[in-house]
């Protein structure tokens, strides 16, 4: 049961500009378990001159040098907040809140199927960033890329190159954003021609700061407040403490990555779809069925944008995909149909022969 009065110890940098979106979404919280609390911001300074007793729990901030050492003998309900999953304990009684970094780079990594983007590059900044949350982030790329089957791209910095084919790039966050619209600039490479770019905060300083506009995931900080009172309320009626993952649901437009998007929601989620399950033999049905629309709908959206139909664009991401891995692996021919969606490795034989006048085997010879 909760203790007796509502006084909650929230160790906070309100300095900060993190901490201070963190504080709003305690402070503002619009669900009614805001109301039961009653906040006080310290740092640790000051938390080690007052009775700690007439508190019924504490939110912290582990990201903050000392916090997670003063916390460690607390007998207090606790509730550990951070910007990234290592920077947190891994102890089953503690209650932790952080950003759900894989979903938030899976949320960008859509969005590039999306625009038919196959392979992405991760940029961690210049000099390379080392930060927890960046280390994150970049261990989620290459989880998720090997879940969709994307080639990583390993980038040349500070020398970068014009890619052969067009690059998605995850910015660790809108910081390393500008930079790399800054030296693609530089260097008269385009964005989002060349590399279609997707940054981490929604910054509008780091947009406005840029040479082009920044796309960009939001993080949803104000989100991490607000769980952080709803697990803290569950440990002070009882419960068993937890963790949450807060998930982020939204990318802010920029000429950074959405110049050559599709307008149509539909054809956007379409294209998600067919970029994300072309492997698996699927056919336009099944893509009907996804988008929840008729057939004719569909394909009159389709020619209207795309100027093709729907297996015209599915035929095209498998054969695109087969390219990539006769010129990236050494994969056997059998092996890439297969990967790629088709019946049989003969059908793909026969496409390339009727599409590109030559084998697989000779396009790799050529190409790779």
């Amino acid at each position: 049961m909760m203790r007796n009065g509502n006084a909650v110890l929230l160790l906070l940098d309100v300095k900060h500009p993190y901490d201070r979106e963190i504080l709003k979404g305690i402070t503002h919280n619009i669900s009614p378990l805001s109301r039961w609390m009653q906040p006080e911001v310290m740092t640790i300074a000051e938390a080690n001159l007052v009775n700690l007793e007439r508190f019924c729990g504490v939110i912290a901030d582990f990201d903050k040098p000392g916090v997670a050492a003063f916390c460690e003998n607390l007998s207090l309900p606790l509730v550990a907040i951070s910007g990234s999953r290592l920077n947190l304990p891994s102890q089953t009684h503690l209650a932790r809140v952080s950003p759900d970094s894989q979903g938030i780079v899976e949320l960008i990594v859509q969005s590039f199927l999306a625009k038919g983007i196959r392979r992405v590059a991760f940029f961690s900044g210049v000099p390379t960033f080392t930060a927890p949350w960046v280390k994150e982030r970049k261990i989620a790329l290459a989880k998720i890329a090997l879940q969709y089957r994307l080639e990583l791209v390993e980038l040349s910095v500070p020398d970068l190159t014009r890619p052969e084919s067009r690059v998605g790039v995850v910015a660790a966050s809108d910081t390393q954003a500008r930079q790399f619209a800054s030296l693609c600039h530089d260097q008269g490479i385009s964005v989002p021609n060349d590399y279609t770019l997707i940054g981490i905060d929604a910054d509008p300083t780091e947009s406005a700061l840029s040479p082009i506009s920044l796309c960009s995931a939001v993080l949803p900080i104000q989100q991490i407040g607000e769980q952080a009172v709803a697990v803290l309320k569950e440990q002070i009626d009882g419960l068993a403490a937890r963790e949450v993952l807060v998930p982020a649901t939204e990318i802010v437009s920029g000429d950074s990555a959405d110049e050559a998007e599709p307008a149509d929601p539909l054809i956007t989620k379409a294209l998600f779809f067919l970029n994300s399950n072309f492997h698996r033999r699927i056919k336009v049905e099944q893509v009907v069925d996804y988008c929840a629309v008729s057939r004719k709908t569909l394909e009159t959206r389709f020619k209207q944008v795309l100027g093709k139909t729907v297996h015209q664009q599915l035929h095209q991401v498998r054969m695109e995909f087969a390219k990539q891995q006769l010129t990236s692996t050494s994969s056997p021919v059998d092996a890439i149909a297969d990967a790629a969606g088709f019946s049989n490795q003969h059908y793909l034989y026969y496409l390339f022969r009727q599409e590109m006048e030559m084998t697989p085997n000779q396009y790799r010879q050529k190409f790779a």
